[in-house]
């Protein structure tokens, strides 16, 4: 089976962290000779100096020309440091074993088991049978050390105590190469079955991610084409009113600047979320809507409305919920409930005196007072066929003075304090539509002068 990018980083890695284990061990393998040495000045033990100060060198030169081979991120060297540890770790056994008075026998199988670790069968394999010709090896030079002691002067007598011995450890060594062998295989399979797992995990959740995604890529395009959709109906009833196309437009920018200053200021911090901002400048576009069942010569009017004209006008918020409410769900319905209580309480007043309910206080919901201001801000700084435009001065102070009564005082604050920006945006949008709006105000002033010709 071929290994994905993830399998190779899972062995690199294994591969690196078995390397600082054998790191350990050739360091402690360092001290071996010297505790030896110890022990023969104690009484303790008989080497000969010349034994111990070669064990020494060879141990220092394995480890250290280790430790610095798996400094290295490169993969194929630290391959080569996991054959270098291990036989290092080996070739220092057998150097052990040919003492006469060492007796490291079962060490032998130790660095075979160790090979396992790495989740290597070739490994493993190659390093139990170079185990084994060490140990051979290493009986022999101890059995050549040791003739004189076991008074096996002649090669003949040499022979028969050698083979024996050997004969035996190799039976011993081949329960070694069976346990290493079945461990190597075991974990192959088990690795094998991991990786197969994994494989059809990630393929799994690469699904589920691609999914996931295009799901969202959907819902936003969807989203997306609801707010157009409720952007082209704003700018229908623009076609109906000369004035509302461009307010409603208005008013989305000053109800996120609003909303965004009372975050600020620390006002309604958990209910203002960016989330929240977003629906809220949306849901602006609509607040007007119910307008689209006012007589066209009402809305254009030149002049103030007479009594009857200013009820027909003051059910344009009634008109807007009742649209509103056979809207299709957008956003699970929270775009609906805000637009709805925005379109039908946004000429509500704190203080209770406003239309169409009279409410008052917290009674208006947050989205209707917010939008309330914003609706407010752009009437007055904008041009009416009815008036022209006041200053940014003039609309601040109407804001002040109505404080507590029309606005809630926090969000009145927040439009003052937002003035130089007020004024900005003013100045942007007035450079921007004038030279439509004059067109439209030509439009309807001979709208008006041939009805009155009529009359």
């Amino acid at each position: 089976m071929s290994m994905s990018i993830n399998d190779q980083a899972f062995f690199s890695e294994n591969i690196t962290n078995v390397n600082k284990m054998v790191s350990k061990i050739l360091v402690a393998m360092d001290f071996v000779p010297v505790l030896l040495l110890v022990l023969t000045k104690l009484g303790l033990f008989n080497v000969p100096t010349e034994f111990a100060a070669v064990s020494i060198s060879y141990s220092v030169v394995i480890s250290t020309s280790f430790n610095f081979l798996i400094r290295s991120h490169s993969a194929f060297v630290q391959k080569i440091s996991m054959y270098l540890g291990v036989l290092g770790i080996e070739g220092f056994i057998a150097m052990m074993g040919t003492s006469t008075n060492i007796g490291v026998y079962i060490c032998y199988g130790v660095v075979p088991i160790i090979c396992c670790l790495y989740y290597n069968r070739h490994l493993s394999i190659r390093i139990c049978v170079m185990s084994y010709l060490l140990m051979l090896a290493s009986l022999y030079v101890k059995f050549t050390n040791g003739a004189a002691i076991f008074d096996m002067l002649d090669t003949q007598t040499f022979q028969k105590a050698y083979l024996p011995v050997a004969a035996g450890f190799t039976i011993e060594f081949m329960f070694v190469f069976l346990i290493v062998n079945f461990l190597s295989i075991r974990n192959h399979t088990t690795l094998k079955h991991l990786i197969s797992v994994i494989d059809d995990r990630n393929g799994f959740v690469q699904k589920l991610r691609q999914s996931k995604d295009e799901f969202q890529k959907k819902n936003s395009e969807l989203k997306e084409t609801q707010f157009k959709i409720i952007q082209f109906i704003a700018e229908c009833l623009g076609s109906h009113d000369l004035f509302t196309g461009s307010h409603v437009i208005h008013t989305r920018t000053y109800v996120e600047l609003i909303a965004r200053r009372l975050r600020e200021n620390g006002s309604y911090k958990e209910t203002l979320t960016d989330e929240t901002i977003a629906l809220y400048a949306s849901a602006a576009f609509v607040h007007d809507i119910g307008k689209i069942h006012i007589p066209e010569g009402i809305l254009n009017k030149q002049g103030k409305f007479t009594r009857e004209e200013f009820e027909l006008m003051k059910s344009h918020p009634e008109e807007g919920r009742r649209l509103l409410q056979v809207l299709p769900k957008i956003d699970d319905g929270r775009f609906n409930e805000i637009a709805t209580e925005m379109a039908y309480c946004h000429h509500e007043k704190w203080d209770g005196t406003g239309y169409p309910r009279g409410i008052a206080g917290k009674q208006i919901p947050l989205c209707a007072r917010i939008m309330t201001a914003a609706d407010v801000l752009d009437a007055l700084i904008s041009q009416r066929l009815y008036k022209n435009p006041k200053s940014i001065d003039q609309a601040m102070r109407v804001f002040l003075d109505s404080r507590g009564t029309h606005f809630e005082p926090c969000i009145a604050d927040a439009v003052i304090s937002l003035r130089d920006t007020i004024e900005k945006i003013d100045r942007d949008y007035k450079k921007k539509e004038s030279e439509a709006y004059k067109k439209e105000l030509e439009w309807w002033n001979n709208y008006h002068n041939m009805m009155n010709v009529k009359r």
